[in-house]
């Protein structure tokens, strides 16, 4: 008998650990599920506002260009005193007073892939490995045509924009980044 209690109590531990790890594993799958959840929506709010925000660019360099390639106002077209407010809401005035750029043909072609890319009305919706790869690769695809587009206008790519975790760094000099461009090397002492 005192062989069976012995016995017994050797396998007190090994059904705790056996009960410990059923709980564990139950307890886990359930908060994998929710965080992993958690972790989808937030990556997939990163991409589209990401997404969103290439998307608006391109409108406003679209608008620029259409500036550029309208220099010249057409018989049909209105004053803005003639305009209704709704006609006049829809303006971009911004776009303006922006400075305009070179009409190219390369750049318009560019443009118009970018906004095939990000149009919001194309881009899946359905929670699938094929849309999640599908929105990446636009996304990808965008952010290199955007750098493109920011190169051909000669406007300063900006790093929160594509990597928001980016840092920044201001570079002193004549800003054109050539190894001649030593103003910003620190004098030893």
């Amino acid at each position: 008998m005192d062989n069976n209690l012995l016995d017994s109590l050797l396998d007190v531990e090994e059904d705790f650990y056996k009960e410990g790890y059923k709980l564990g594993a139950t307890d886990g799958a359930e908060a994998g599920y929710t965080e992993g959840s958690v972790f989808a929506v937030e990556k997939g709010f990163e991409k589209f506002v990401e997404l969103g925000r290439l998307y608006g660019k391109a409108l406003v360099w679209a608008q620029r260009l259409a500036e550029m390639n309208q220099s010249t106002p057409s018989p049909n077209s209105k004053s803005p005193s003639e305009m209704t407010e709704e006609e006049i809401s829809l303006q971009p005035s911004v776009c303006k007073s922006m400075a305009s750029f070179p009409h190219s043909s390369r750049l318009a072609k560019n443009l118009d892939t970018l906004l095939e890319l990000v149009d919001p009305a194309s881009l899946p919706m359905q929670n699938t490995e094929e849309a999640v790869m599908d929105v990446d690769e636009r996304l990808k695809g965008a952010i290199v045509k955007a750098k493109l587009i920011q190169r051909a206008f000669g406007e300063r790519e900006d790093a929160s924009d594509i990597h928001p975790d980016a840092k920044v760094i201001q570079a002193s000099g004549d800003g054109t980044g050539s190894i001649e461009d030593i103003s910003s090397l620190n004098i030893r002492r």
